[in-house]
Order: structure tokens, then C-alpha cells, then sequence
């Protein structure tokens, strides 16, 4: 029976992986609810049923990002899809450093979405893997110190939304773009050049992200419900998000602190 248990764990991950398909794992597909297990992830690796993007794909599912970067360098096949893949584990392994030891990976991963962007200017996930990782090196550096990669971000997520709709991260950058530069005021944004930033443009942006994600997204909502909570004073709707980002099971590594964040709030309401 045991047996059987882990057998059909295998083949629901397996199909999971499959309906990811081209979209990417950061797709936040309905399906895709919870991380993979690290032993079942080996399991269907070792079976041999897939070919290295998409183990590269599993192994990123499981976060084991070592893992998933090694099954992309096997690959003597160069190409956007596999690029992309390369930016997105090292923007998950920064992901896991401290400051001074991420950075190096963000920087590379911001190489390597933009030479997957050479390859194919029309690649979504591309253009999503150089927003995040141009995101992540303005948070480390401060966003009014760094303004030419806030606005690479804001632009490439832009272009990744337009280039596929049905990626739900991408709309979470633009929204919580817009909050984190609407939380300084207005002639500080003036001084750096970021005056796109607008407050009616967060819930939109939130709003469709959780559509798209089927709700599915713990970091949307958290971003969300302390929007609704500071901006607001909307403590009913602030708590509605913490709840149901409290109810989901752990997807991404920065689901856990989110969470925390959830709890936080909760408190104080």
C-alpha cells in the first residue's frame, strides 16, 4: 500500500509538470498548490520520463535549485527556454543568501534573462526572470538608489504580462511596484524619476493577479492586506487576504515569511 501511496504521489507530480509545460513553473498554474517533495522530485528524474527542462522545472518545484541548475547545464542545446530556467534558479538561490552573497546571483540572472531575451524578444518568461532579478537587485541597493533597474523591472514585467497573460507573477511585480514606490512621497519619486507610480494602480494589479493565480498566491495576498490595512484602514479586507494566505499550503520559499507577515497583522487587528 505504501508503495501504491508514493506511486501515485509520483504521477500526480508528474502531471502537474506536464501541464506546466512551456508557461514555466512561476506560471502559478491552479494545479501547481504546494511544493513537490525533494525525494519524489528525484524519483521522477531517475525515471527518466522527462527531458532536462522539464527536470530542471521539477527540481525547481521541490527547491532544489542546485538541482535544477545542473540538470540545465547537462543541456548542449542553446536556447531561450533553457537560459531562462538558468536565470530563475540563480534568482532562487540568491533568494536563500544573505544580501552580499545573493547579489552575485541576481546579477548573473539578470545576464541570462536578458541573453534568453536576444533569442527570443517574445519569450514571457524571460522578460519575467529579468523583472524579478532587476527587482531583487533594487531592493538590496534601495529602490530611489537604484531607479534605472526599478524602472527595468517595471518595464519587463509590463512586457511579460502583455506577452502572457496567464502568468500571475508578472502582474504581482507591476502591483507591488507601484506600493513600494507609493509608500515614499511624491517628491522623492519626482527626484528619481519614478512618478508612473500610482495608488489606484495597486488593487488592479493585485486584484488580477489573484484572479489569474485562482487566489493561489500567498505573497499577493500579504502584499494586499497591507495595502487595504496602511492605505485603507480596511481591517475587514485586510484580514479576509491574511486568511486565505494562511490557509494555502507552502508553494515558494518566501511563502513561510509571508505567512509570518500574515500573522503579524492578524495581531494587530
Amino acid at each position: 500500500m505504501r508503495r501504491m501511496g508514493k506511486r501515485a504521489r509520483v504521477l500526480g507530480s508528474l502531471a502537474l509538470v506536464l501541464l506546466l509545460g512551456m508557461v514555466g513553473v512561476w506560471a502559478a498554474t491552479p494545479d501547481g498548490k504546494s511544493r513537490i517533495d525533494p525525494a519524489v522530485a528525484d524519483s521522477l528524474v531517475a525515471a527518466g520520463d522527462v527531458d532536462l527542462l522539464k527536470a530542471s522545472d521539477i527540481y525547481s518545484l521541490a527547491w532544489e535549485h542546485d538541482k535544477s541548475l545542473q540538470q540545465l547545464l547537462l543541456s548542449s542545446n542553446m536556447s531561450a527556454d533553457l537560459l531562462w530556467r538558468q536565470a530563475r534558479a540563480n534568482i532562487d538561490k540568491g533568494e536563500t543568501l544573505g544580501e552580499d552573497e545573493g547579489e552575485p546571483y541576481f546579477t548573473q540572472a539578470v545576464k541570462l534573462a536578458e541573453q534568453a531575451i536576444e533569442m527570443d524578444p517574445k519569450n514571457a518568461d524571460a522578460h519575467l526572470m529579468l523583472a524579478i532579478a532587476s527587482g531583487r537587485m533594487a531592493l538590496l541597493r534601495g529602490p530611489f538608489k537604484a531607479a534605472g533597474l526599478v524602472k527595468q523591472a517595471f518595464h519587463e514585467a509590463h512586457l511579460a504580462a502583455t506577452l502572457g497573460d496567464s502568468i500571475p507573477v508578472a502582474f504581482y511585480v507591476i502591483g507591488r511596484t507601484h506600493k513600494k514606490l507609493m509608500e515614499k512621497s511624491g517628491l522623492a519619486r519626482t527626484v528619481a524619476g519614478l512618478t508612473f507610480a500610482s495608488e489606484d494602480s495597486i488593487p488592479i494589479y493585485f486584484e488580477r493577479t489573484l484572479e489569474i493565480s485562482h487566489g493561489n498566491m500567498i505573497q499577493c495576498h500579504v502584499e494586499y492586506a497591507d495595502y487595504l490595512l496602511k492605505t485603507k484602514n480596511d481591517k475587514a479586507g485586510a484580514k479576509e487576504h491574511c486568511e486565505a494566505a494562511l490557509a494555502l499550503p507552502l508553494r515558494d520559499e518566501q511563502d513561510g515569511k509571508a505567512q509570518t507577515r500574515a500573522r503579524e497583522m492578524m495581531k494587530k487587528m
